[in-house]
């Protein structure tokens, strides 16, 4: 029945005029752009620290839960299933390893989807906005032929459980001292566990007509590790913020100018760190380990060094700083 319905939705695409195709694939490629990574910075830094840090935590629960299902049940793409499937060959490029869940429908929920549940009681159209994306983003996963049906609703049940884990989570350590450590603990516990279980568990080894890995296991492990590097950063770069940081954020009494300050300096931190990861893929050969670091730095900068950097700049510049 999957597969029908993705046929059925194929011989609608393919003729309709090619502009809604080509709409198509823009929105799901909003959906997984690493530029997306300004929505949980602007809001931590510049306008709600508490909205950031619960849209951080989702994006990255979401994301290292979502990582985890895709390499247990190793599920082929629907064209594997079904040579009657043609995928949009504008959305094949982000639809490589394996199909379920769906993360680019996890991570419109976990990025677009956290803002509006966050702001649902007090900027409802915002919230409307984000959840139609999301509907948007989990559509065009069918619609492109990249994903089945059930690929996308579980897409969806990860990152909504996601928004409520973060949710739960960051109520309960607020409300005892010393929690923050042991969310820390288990975090980078569960990360190792995560790791090792990537590393070690088998993967199906089916070729294709070619003599080709329908699904490279290495790949896979990689993405695994690049879920671990990001969810590591941000619990740990949100851990060190709070004990020994300790920003505030309040655009009306700061002003504008200062909020600006403060975006560029944390921006230009994260960027500054994205680029020099990239020479230690000549120092570190192993793809996995060089991915996680990457994936590592950026989100710790983000969380804890941009805070650290805009702080200090702050100190110098205003007298409440």
């Amino acid at each position: 029945m999957d597969i029908a319905y993705l046929l059925w939705l194929q011989g609608i695409r393919e003729s309709v005029p090619p502009f809604i195709e080509r709409l198509f694939v823009i929105i799901s490629a909003v959906a997984a752009s690493k530029a997306l990574i300004v929505v949980p910075c602007l809001l931590f830094w510049c306008l709600d620290k508490r909205a950031g840090r619960y849209v951080l935590f989702t994006f990255a629960i979401g994301t290292f839960v979502n990582q985890f299902v895709k390499n247990t049940v190793c599920a082929y793409r629907p064209w594997v299933r079904s040579a009657a499937v043609r995928p949009s060959a504008g959305a094949l490029g982000e639809a490589t390893g394996y199909s379920f869940p769906s993360g680019h429908t996890m991570s419109s929920v976990t990025l677009t989807g956290a803002v509006g549940w966050w702001f649902r009681k007090s900027i409802p159209l915002l919230a409307a906005g984000c959840w139609v994306f999301v509907l948007l983003v989990a559509f065009s996963r069918n619609f492109l032929g990249v994903h089945t049906p059930q690929d996308v609703l579980v897409g969806l049940v990860v990152g909504i459980l996601s928004l409520l884990a973060a949710s739960r989570l960051l109520t309960w350590v607020d409300g005892g001292e010393g929690r923050d450590v042991r969310v820390l603990v288990v975090a980078l516990v569960a990360a190792v566990a995560y790791v090792a279980y990537a590393y070690l568990k088998p993967y199906p080894m089916d070729y294709d007509a070619s003599g080709a890995l329908m699904v490279d296991p290495i790949k896979m492990q990689v993405d695994c590790f690049k879920a671990a590097g990001m969810f590591v950063g941000a619990v740990l770069g949100w851990f060190l913020e709070q004990r020994y940081v300790r920003f505030e954020v309040d655009p009306a009494r700061f002003g504008w100018k200062r909020m600006v300050l403060r975006f560029v300096v944390g921006m230009a931190v994260v960027l500054v760190l994205y680029l020099c990861t990239k020479p230690l893929g000549a120092i570190i050969v192993d793809e996995r380990w060089y991915e996680l670091v990457k994936n590592f730095a950026p989100v710790f900068g983000g969380a804890y060094l941009s805070p650290l950097a805009f702080t200090a700049v702050e100190r110098m510049r205003y007298k409440d700083a």
